[in-house]
């Protein structure tokens, strides 16, 4: 089964949490008071990389882009902790509990279908909530490609670059190759990306349609802000 905790990342060394991140990641905590939470800082992260993975920790400090090192280490935390992941820019509006309680799954969220253009593709998901038992086969072939089987050729934009080789568009290549696609669970954009983009920045900067984006949130269990600050 999926173990009780939560997993988010902040790296930390230019720059502390805004404090916008701490409170929704105070969310998580507020609806999981049984599950344990745990924030990985630099440190943290490099640590885990030594201890669990020494025989890619020149790979994984080499990459050629920070955000890749962000990207890789919530799949290695996965791999060998399990629990959840969410990005910081997540609020947790039910509990996930009975979200993610099926047996040897792992769980991955939709983007919303208006996003998918920016990925040249109909369908796509994302790493910013995942979820999964320690050693999944899907986890286990998402570090075996980036650490081993890829031989993606840089182009020079830090965006494409990084969703080709460690972000959503690598994720769902993979995903409509693998075999076994019973064992991945995809949550549609309703349940955990209820809003796109602008619709969040609308809510933020306080001109949103409210009625019609809480009208949105019916089905939710959280509302991913995607602040992308990378």
């Amino acid at each position: 089964m999926i173990p009780k905790i939560i997993h988010q990342v902040w790296e930390g060394r230019t720059e502390p949490i805004p404090d916008f991140y701490l409170q929704l990641g105070e969310t998580w905590k507020k609806h999981h008071p049984d599950w344990k939470y745990q924030l990985w800082n630099g440190d943290l992260m490099d640590a885990f990389v030594n201890e669990h993975y020494p025989q890619l920790s020149n790979a994984y400090f080499s990459f050629k882009y920070s955000v890749q090192r962000w990207d890789v280490i919530r799949y290695l935390i996965l791999d060998k902790i399990g629990g959840i992941y969410a990005d910081l820019d997540y609020e947790c509006i039910h509990p996930a509990d009975n979200y993610v309680s099926e047996k040897d799954k792992c769980y991955f969220a939709m983007e919303p279908e208006d996003h998918c253009i920016h990925f040249f593709k109909q369908n796509t998901f994302n790493n910013a909530f995942m979820a999964s038992c320690p050693e999944h086969l899907f986890f286990k072939k998402i570090i075996d490609h980036i650490f081993f089987e890829s031989q993606y050729a840089y182009t020079g934009n830090k965006v494409r670059d990084v969703h080709a080789t460690t972000g959503p568009v690598m994720l769902t290549e993979l995903y409509n190759n693998f075999p076994n696609k019973d064992d991945i669970v995809l949550f549609p954009e309703e349940l955990v990306s209820p809003w796109t983009k602008l619709e969040a920045r609308s809510v933020i900067n306080g001109n949103a349609d409210i009625p019609y984006l809480e009208k949105k949130l019916e089905k939710a269990f959280a509302i991913h802000y995607f602040f992308s600050l990378w």
